[in-house]
C-alpha cells in the first residue's frame, strides 16, 4: 500500500514538473496535474496540501540534486580555471540531461513567487567566485561573474533547445568554457 502511494506521489511530482516547466506556475492548475497523472484532484490532495507544496517539494529535490553535482564539480580540478571549467561542464550537463528540471529552476529564479529558498546551487558558485575575487582573479564583481556564468548557460540551453545552435554538447561546452574564462578571469 505504501509503495503504491509513493509511486503516485512521484507521478504527481513528475507530471507537475513537466507542466510547470512548459506552462509556468500560475498557468498550471491542480486539475491539469491530475489529468496528466490520470487521477482525480482529490487524489492529489491526499499527497499534497496545495500546488505551492508541490512546487516547494520539486524545488527542494531539484536544488539538492544540482547542489550535490556542483559540490562534486568544485572538488575537481587543481587550478581555479579547471574548477570553473568543471562548474560549466556540470551546469551544461545538468541542463541537457534534465531539461524540465533546468527550465523549472529558471522559472523559479525569474519569478521568485514561492518564498525564500535556502541553499540554492548558485550560492556554491558565488562562494567560489568570491574566493577568486579575493585573490584578484576576477575581472568583475563575483555577483556579475555569477550572472555571466549562469546566464550564459541558460541562454545556450535555450538556443540549443530551440535549434539555434547546431553543435554537439561537447563543442558547446568547449566554446562556452573558453568564452567564460576570457570574460571573467583576470
Amino acid at each position: 500500500m505504501g509503495e503504491k502511494r509513493s509511486d503516485t506521489k512521484e507521478k504527481i511530482l513528475s507530471s507537475a514538473l513537466k507542466l510547470f516547466s512548459k506552462k509556468g506556475f500560475k498557468e498550471t492548475t491542480i486539475k491539469d496535474i491530475a489529468k496528466e497523472v490520470g487521477i482525480t484532484e482529490g487524489a492529489i490532495y491526499r499527497h499534497f496540501t496545495s500546488k505551492e507544496e508541490i512546487i516547494k517539494s520539486l524545488l527542494e529535490s531539484i536544488t539538492k540534486e544540482l547542489r550535490h553535482k556542483l559540490e562534486v564539480a568544485l572538488q575537481r580540478g587543481e587550478t581555479d580555471e579547471e574548477i570553473l571549467e568543471s562548474i560549466v561542464d556540470t551546469l551544461i550537463d545538468y541542463a541537457f540531461s534534465n531539461p524540465e528540471s533546468f527550465r523549472f529552476l529558471n522559472l523559479y529564479h525569474l519569478l521568485k513567487e514561492y518564498g525564500e529558498v535556502k541553499n540554492l546551487p548558485g550560492e556554491l558558485i558565488l562562494k567560489f567566485l568570491n574566493g577568486l575575487y579575493l585573490k584578484r582573479k576576477l575581472k568583475t564583481y563575483p555577483e556579475i561573474a555569477l550572472a555571466v556564468v549562469t546566464g550564459s548557460v541558460e541562454r545556450v540551453f535555450i538556443f540549443k533547445e530551440r535549434n539555434f545552435l547546431d553543435y554537439d554538447e561537447e563543442t558547446i561546452k568547449k566554446e562556452l568554457k573558453k568564452v567564460l574564462k576570457s570574460a571573467i578571469l583576470a
